[in-house]
């Protein structure tokens, strides 16, 4: 009798108390009326969105070349029906995904719950 070894890669699911950062360009900043800067929903809205987790990395680390840094709760987008899986990539193993094509309502909710882990310094 032989045994069969799966072959297939089993997906690492993020916690959903985890915190998720991702780099925010200066076209996905958005100035309230109050004057109050912060991330479009179009940063948000994407195929399988690329995120890091923040245990995995600093925010210095995470930014690279963004305008800023944005965080938010795993718990958002899974309780939004997406699922969040680690993707450690060779030059950064704090990378997850979120995945599925994340609707622009949801992408809006998004953006609503996330901070600034580094903020936008205009002019940009």
């Amino acid at each position: 009798m032989s045994v069969i070894i799966p072959t297939h890669h089993k997906e690492q699911f993020v916690d959903e108390s985890e915190s998720l950062w991702r780099g925010i360009s200066k076209f996905q900043i958005k100035r309230n009326p109050d004057g109050i800067y912060r991330p479009s929903s179009g940063a948000f809205k994407s195929t399988d969105l690329s995120v890091d987790i923040a245990s995995k990395t600093t925010p210095e680390k995470s930014v690279r070349n963004f305008a800023a840094l944005s965080g938010f709760l795993a718990e958002v987008p899974i309780k939004l029906g997406y699922l969040v899986i680690e993707d450690p990539m060779k030059d950064n193993d704090a990378h997850a995904l979120i995945k599925g094509k994340i609707k622009q309502g949801h992408a809006k909710i998004i953006a609503n719950s996330s901070e600034w882990v580094i903020e936008p310094k205009p002019p940009f």
